[in-house]
């Protein structure tokens, strides 16, 4: 019925290149040369509402791939029909230096249990996706808002027939100034650029001041939430949050969240953990001994936090969309995603070091 796909890694290299800076690979990027796939639709009654909006399918791309209105139409154009436009900030923001991506031995499946270990660089390339596993520090770099009300207008437009852009923001911790009153600015360029959904990211563990622990503080998620709300009026608002493993917590969390008038949660980011080279010093350089491990070793974990936000959303009748990520390598784990409670699965370094993964997926479910 369909022409074969080809393997990708490692035949081919990832299209975010992790020995370029992430100004090269913005300037320069995505990295791909392949022919893009033939999309077959389902028919319009099978289609999905996604806070809204018909999208095809319940297929995403979260906050850090893309980042641009060009890997953003790559995406779409690859079988994605929810993409997320790479988290912005109210100013421009530099990134960290290289390295920023570096491959990691994580020695198999990570738990709950291995939460606290210390993990080394690998010396060599995963050999299949399956065993993908590297580690990220960007330090949410941020264009200015000139750039960002044409280019996120632009991936507005890229957006083909069910499809749908997400636009992520945060907000800045800076002396003198109300670090929500910053979320709200993040937000205004955001909706200023046509922006149709909003993504709060509250997650991220890889910056060394508080804004990287929000997620597990109800309070703070109450106060922004409502703040964005009000600004935002009738656009949907995501949060994202980081790993939890208790559940008392993420109860708290998202209550607060439904309280804020949140319409989704997105979990998990990346698990934060200790990288380091053979000598014991940071892998990602100095001050940055924490950073966020991503790829197939951490499905389990974004799995076990799907569950618990699901048994959670039903028992509390919260009625969040709930968006999961992390670890999704091979076309099947999108599946795993659902039958664990979530409305959309989405996948980043599966789309980088495979950006097939999606249509596999589709060309699977209308072949089975």
């Amino acid at each position: 019925m369909f022409k074969p796909l080809p393997t990708w890694w490692p035949d081919h290299p990832a299209i975010y290149d992790i020995k370029k800076t992430y100004q090269e690979n913005f300037d320069q990027g995505p990295f791909f040369e392949g022919k893009l796939p033939k999309r077959v639709y389902p028919p319009k009654d099978e289609w999905c509402n996604f806070l809204g909006f018909e999208v095809a399918s319940p297929l995403g791309v979260p906050a850090g791939p893309l980042l641009n209105s060009r890997w953003v139409k790559l995406a779409a154009n690859l079988g994605f029909d929810i993409v997320t436009y790479k988290t912005i900030r109210s100013k421009p923001y530099p990134a960290h230096p290289l390295p920023n991506m570096i491959y990691v031995d994580t020695k198999g499946v990570l738990t709950a249990e291995r939460s606290e270990e210390v993990l080394h660089q690998a010396e060599t390339p995963p050999s299949s996706m399956h065993s993908l596993a590297a580690t990220n520090s960007f330090g949410i770099p941020s264009q200015d808002a000139e750039f960002l009300l044409r280019d996120i207008d632009a991936g507005n437009r890229a957006m083909g027939p069910g499809q749908v852009m997400v636009v992520s923001i945060v907000g800045t911790p800076r002396a003198g100034e109300d670090f929500v009153q910053d979320f709200v600015l993040a937000a205004e360029v955001a909706l200023n650029a046509g922006s149709k959904i909003i993504e709060a990211d509250l997650s991220c563990p890889n910056v060394s001041t508080k804004e990287g622990s929000l997620f597990t503080d109800a309070d703070s998620i109450e106060i922004i939430t409502r703040a964005l709300k009000k600004t935002m009026g009738a656009v949907p608002l995501i949060l994202k949050l980081g790993m939890i493993y208790e559940p008392e917590v993420l109860k708290q969390v998202m209550l607060a969240a439904a309280r804020g008038g949140a319409q989704a949660i997105c979990g998990i980011n990346t698990l934060s953990m200790q990288v380091v080279k053979g000598d014991g010093t940071s892998a990602l350089g100095p001050g940055r001994l924490r950073s966020g491990v991503c790829g197939g070793p951490i499905h389990e974990a974004a799995l076990f936090f799907t569950r618990m936000a699901s048994q959670i959303n039903k028992q509390e009748k919260l009625g969040f969309t709930l968006m999961s990520t992390g670890g999704v390598v091979e076309p099947e784990q999108f599946d795993s995603f659902f039958d664990a409670g979530a409305d959309v699965a989405m996948s980043a370094c599966g789309m980088m070091w495979d950006p097939y993964l999606a249509e596999r997926y589709h060309r699977w479910k209308q072949s089975s």
